[in-house]
């Protein structure tokens, strides 16, 4: 399953199913906002500042674990479990106020992970700390922007 450095893996959690949303050729077409899952601190308040964004709209919110794995492993046999990941992403979803779809990626690097994940004009929201340096969270999203999305960053 390995394909150009990332390998996927999706959590089991019921996606959320929409009445009423207009389809595009056989596609239901709904807006997507996608957090990407950096600290628990950060991503439950990206999760928050989702919930109004989100409420009546119909949209979903996609949550995005990148998992980078150093050349010496293989993507199909990370150093990292997936339970444990699964786990992690799942709390934070049980903990948001809307229905979150999870997924982790295994990937040998985080920024093309995300370039080959998101659907092109994606729309991604990043809570950040407030500092005088760019933060990990302002570099990927300066990154995501370049690439064509669409960034909210929640400063905290």
């Amino acid at each position: 399953m390995e394909t150009s450095g990332i390998r996927k893996l999706r959590d089991r959690a019921p996606q959320a199913t929409l009445s009423g949303t207009p389809e595009v050729s056989g596609r239901v077409n709904r807006l997507q906002v996608v957090i990407p899952y950096t600290t628990r601190e950060l991503t439950e308040v990206a999760l928050k500042a989702a919930a109004p964004m989100v409420e009546g709209l119909g949209a979903t919110v996609n949550m995005i674990y990148v998992q980078v794995v150093p050349y010496p492993c293989s993507l199909e046999e990370p150093h990292v479990p997936s339970a444990h990941l699964t786990a992690r992403l799942e709390q934070a979803a049980r903990e948001s106020a809307v229905p979150v779809r999870a997924e982790v990626v295994y990937a040998r690097d985080r920024a093309e992970a995300f370039r080959q994940v998101l659907r092109p004009g994606s729309l991604v929201l990043l809570a950040t700390s407030k500092r005088w340096w760019p933060t990990a969270e302002e570099r990927l999203g300066r990154l995501l922007l370049r690439a064509g999305h669409s960034v909210a960053l929640v400063a905290v």
